[in-house]
């Protein structure tokens, strides 16, 4: 089947552009300010890290990415298109482009493992009432090869998702993301809840998603093994109750490999998973 209504192919000119690009992004709820004038380019192909401590704004980002939540101000671009100016309709088809795993995998209860992983395709695919653009032969390969990308056995094809451990929902979850071959992926917490062994595997698989196809990745995490692991590019936010007036939100953007090397403590006690002062602030100390 030609995915070529769903993934359009970059041209060697547009490989190295932009694929998402917020400009002076503001998010504000009622009088809190989540995210302020924050400016950030997403190259494609690159897989970005973005860590922080609670609260800094982290997931928040992740859904002004695909319009689910609006900016109070500034703007959100995805290859080159703002998505301010998307009727609905645009911005549905839209989205068939971007793959999104989320925190607790989202899996529909109601539904077997195998309609879980379609249900994307079929929204997309759907031409209207009883039309259809592929046949239900080819659905089930599809499902059947997105099974096997994330290394799950076919008998778990027709389970439900409370039948499945917290990581095998993870990978259904990573297969449904993933099966219409999106431009981009975004993680929330893709670890999060996971035994080492089974982190460790859904790290194995956002790595191996890049070799199946040319895709860029925002992983939203804590866990720092996975930032260090699969990205090229980390960037930490920091909440803005805990920053000055006119202080930028990203107290760091850079490889992994220079973490280690910042003076800023902010950066030291997240990426040691230290404390600091902490405990003396709560205290009111």
């Amino acid at each position: 089947m030609n995915h070529s209504t769903f993934q359009p192919t970059a041209t060697s000119e547009e490989t190295h552009s932009a694929i998402v690009e917020v400009s002076n992004l503001c998010i504000r709820f009622e009088k809190q300010s989540v995210l302020e004038n924050l400016n950030l380019r997403i190259r494609r192909g690159e897989t970005v890290a973005v860590i922080g401590e609670s609260g800094c704004g982290k997931t928040v980002f992740l859904k002004t990415l695909i319009g689910l939540i609006p900016p109070s101000s500034g703007t959100v671009h995805f290859d080159s298109q703002d998505l301010q100016t998307l009727r609905l309709s645009e911005l549905a088809q839209l989205r068939t482009r971007i793959g999104f795993v989320f925190q607790s995998s989202a899996l529909f209860d109601s539904l077997t493992v195998a309609e879980n992983i379609a249900f994307p395709l079929r929204q997309a695919i759907s031409a209207g009432p009883g039309e259809s653009l592929i046949s239900d032969h080819d659905l089930h390969a599809l499902v059947v090869q997105s099974l096997r990308d994330v290394g799950l056995p076919s008998h778990v094809f027709q389970r439900y998702p409370n039948e499945l451990s917290g990581g095998m929902q993870k990978r259904v979850g990573l297969a449904r993301a993933t099966i219409l071959k999106p431009d981009l992926i975004l993680y929330d917490e893709p670890t999060t809840g996971l035994d080492p062994i089974a982190s460790d595997i859904i790290n194995e698989l956002i790595l191996s998603s890049r070799l199946q196809h040319p895709v860029t990745s925002i992983v939203v995490t804590h866990d720092m093994k996975t930032a260090r692991k699969v990205a090229d590019r980390v960037i930490m936010f920091q909440p803005r109750s805990r920053l000055q007036t006119d202080e930028n939100q990203v107290i760091y953007d850079g490889p992994p490999s220079d973490l280690n090397h910042q003076s800023d403590q902010r950066i030291q006690q997240f990426i040691h998973g230290e404390a600091g002062n902490r405990v003396l602030e709560m205290s009111g100390g």
